[in-house]
């Protein structure tokens, strides 16, 4: 095929960049496919870090896109906990924070945002929490068993789709 020999680098392995290596597998593209991630847990679904999840009604294995195996079944190469520091669109490259730089012929940046943090004193104290990454959600649902054990208390700070729906699992 023509693009055997080309290079498509997806940067942000969440779900866009997870999906994104799925489709162009399942539309034929037979070149290098490349998912690079600051992460280092391969890619998941961050709605469920505040639903299924956090609540206790999930395990964590069902966050992820796929089962680990898939990624190497459909040689798609994971660059797993390597942040991509420098990007040169005109040499066509990525630098990752190990300093590795990758060629590229064609570039999907899918990074997603994060959220807005509040710029208060004591956000940076122990027992202050943020819902963006797995890690996060790991953590704060151990808080909130704990806190279920001993009828503990809880201030949520937002009341958009994340806020209420860690209320309603801090509930549960």
């Amino acid at each position: 095929m023509v693009d055997a020999h080309r290079t498509f680098v997806i940067v942000g392995a969440g779900l866009a960049g997870a999906k994104a290596a799925e489709t162009l597998r399942a539309e034929g593209f037979t070149g290098r496919v490349i998912l690079i991630g600051d992460e280092r847990d391969h890619p998941y679904e961050r709605p469920p870090l505040s639903k299924g999840y956090l609540g206790g009604k999930e395990e964590r294995d069902s966050v992820f896109v796929h089962e680990r195996p898939w990624y190497a079944g459909a040689d798609v190469e994971l660059h797993l906990g390597q942040p991509v520091t420098v990007l040169d669109r005109y040499a066509k490259t990525v630098q990752l924070g190990d300093n590795t730089v990758i060629h590229y012929d064609k570039l999907l940046l899918a990074t997603g945002s994060e959220p807005r943090r509040l710029d208060v004193p004591g956000t940076d104290l122990v027992g202050v929490h943020h819902l963006r990454r797995l890690a996060h959600a790991d953590r704060l649902r151990n808080v909130l068993a704990a806190l279920g054990r001993d009828n503990g208390h809880l201030v949520i700070a937002g009341g958009g789709w994340i806020g209420l729906e860690v209320a309603a699992a801090a509930r549960g």
